[in-house]
């Protein structure tokens, strides 16, 4: 995927549905709501936070601390857009 700008949060939390939805519920999107827990849930492990945090840095241009992975940030489709809106609002 390329690092082209997206212009609006929506478009920017439907990429982030995505790439969960297809690493790691085999491509289900259904069920994956904004606020869906990813980490208390299970839906994403530790080693998955890893990998969503890549493709956020890889996919958005941001730069994340290890400050920024936290649960309050990765456990939600829209605690991680608004990660990634505040790291790109930064820069």
């Amino acid at each position: 995927m390329s690092a082209e700008p997206l212009t609006t949060r929506a478009a920017m939390l439907a990429e982030i549905r995505t790439f969960v939805a297809t690493w790691f519920r085999d491509g289900r999107e259904q069920g994956l709501e904004d606020e869906t827990p990813l980490v208390t849930s299970g839906i994403v492990d530790s080693a998955g936070v890893l990998e969503v945090v890549e493709f956020l840095e890889r996919r958005f241009d941001v730069r994340l601390g290890d400050a920024d992975i936290s649960l309050r940030n990765c456990n939600t489709l829209q605690g991680l857009t608004d990660l990634v809106v505040r790291r790109r609002a930064e820069s």
